[in-house]
């Protein structure tokens, strides 16, 4: 893709030999005027703006043309006209570019119910504008309705496929994954109805329950876009990972509705884009795509006495974790402790597993994990008072990285759906 030195980091990169052609800012060329970068954003209302005006994409345009390039955003809508924004922070009021191609209530495709991100760019050929770079966040609806989320990937290839397949070559498609939501805010509390109750209607969750549901609905999808796009970059197409999701950290104070944001979240997840392309722009380093790994664990525990009243216990942990590109087998190390008359407090040494215990017999490992599980952990990341066994903390860990996060919940999540 042709690039654009910014304005401050062109005499960074000046003695730099790139085998890119850049676009040179004005003051390179000591001209009038700079080459322009054609910016599409493509998603849904979160693009589109529900309810805040230029939603993040007035803050990238804004941003960007501070740093020193000239943006032209492009789009099927939104053209014909300059709008403006006051920062209430700043007071600092400055006008932005609002074409773009965001539609409020859209999913990745179509279905009942749901108009499709894939058919409307079909329909409106708006990527013969030649975007130079295109950002697509789409997946919010899918995940509101719980549509068929175990085929989302499938859906959002085809789409990243189709606008890789009418943009140009050198042109790049950044995909990010999706924002937190926030269920039992009444503005959007009977969005969620899909996550109240089984299917057959035989059982109703609560308010608690429904957040966690969704938080890990959030967190498998984000997996399923940083899969997808990792497996489409690997072909040598022109799309890479973004994580916008990073930029909301409180849906308290960052979401308007429990949904949309509010123009504090706009404002994060526009500084967001705003590294990510200024970086990409002026010749810095991707965006990394990071492989995700699932891992079974298989624990034996053998236990052997002898006639001298000495009590050995070993224990064994091997965890095989596979990755989309790789097999990586790892052994977590094995701890023998003999005792005389008196146990002495063991050594413990753990390549896979946060916390140990002293004991005779290693405990036992459940097989499987349960919706009691999937609530148990949730509460622990949200920070409730949440305490787990040993057992619990070896079963919890589902990918074996050694630490308890949003991916483990997302992998359980996933479990219990199979």
């Amino acid at each position: 893709m042709r690039k654009l030195f910014s304005l401050t980091a062109a005499a960074a990169l000046a003695a730099v030999s790139v085998s890119s052609v850049f676009f040179q800012s004005s003051a390179e060329e000591g001209s009038g005027s700079a080459d322009t970068v054609k910016i599409m954003c493509i998603g849904d209302s979160i693009t589109d703006g529900y309810g805040v005006g230029g939603s993040y994409r007035k803050f990238i345009f804004h941003n960007l043309t501070q740093l020193g390039y000239t943006i032209d955003m492009v789009g099927a809508k939104g053209g014909g006209w300059t709008p403006s924004y006051t920062d209430e922070e700043t007071g600092e009021t400055f006008e932005y570019d609002d074409e773009n191609t965001g539609y409020s209530g859209y999913a990745i495709k179509e279905y009942s119910g749901r108009s499709g991100i894939l058919e409307t760019l079909q329909s409106t050929g708006c990527l013969s504008t030649a975007p130079d770079i295109v950002t697509l966040q789409i997946g919010t609806n899918d995940v509101i309705d719980n549509h068929e989320l175990d085929s989302a990937g499938e859906r959002l290839s085809t789409l990243i496929t189709y606008i890789l397949d009418n943009i140009p070559e050198d042109s790049t498609l950044f995909v990010t994954t999706i924002p937190y939501l926030d269920p039992n805010r009444s503005d959007v509390y009977d969005w969620f109805g899909n996550y109240r109750h089984t299917s057959d209607w035989q059982t109703f969750y609560s308010d608690e329950e429904v957040e966690v549901n969704v938080r890990a609905a959030v967190d498998s999808y984000n997996l399923t876009v940083r899969d997808t796009v990792n497996s489409i970059a690997g072909t040598g197409r022109n799309v890479r990972f973004a994580n916008v999701n990073s930029a909301i950290t409180d849906v308290a104070s960052q979401l308007g509705d429990g949904v949309h944001p509010n123009n504090t979240g706009y404002k994060a997840m526009g500084a967001y884009w705003t590294e990510v392309l200024d970086g990409y722009l002026s010749g810095g380093q991707p965006v990394p795509v990071t492989t995700t790994t699932t891992a079974e664990t298989t624990t034996t525990t053998t236990t052997t006495t002898t006639t001298t009243a000495t009590t050995t216990s070993a224990t064994t942990t091997t965890t095989t974790a596979a990755t989309t590109t790789s097999t990586t087998e790892t052994s977590a190390a094995t701890t023998t402790t003999t005792a005389a008359t008196t146990s002495a407090p063991p050594e413990t040494t753990t390549a896979a597993v946060t916390e140990t215990t002293a004991v005779t017999t290693a405990p036992e490992t459940p097989e499987t994990v349960k919706v009691a599980d999937l609530v148990k952990l949730s509460r622990m990341l949200l920070g409730c008072d949440t305490e787990l066994t040993v057992q619990e903390r070896i079963l919890y860990d589902m990918n074996s990285d050694g630490r308890h996060d949003t991916f483990d919940l997302a992998l359980m999540r996933k479990s219990l759906c199979e």
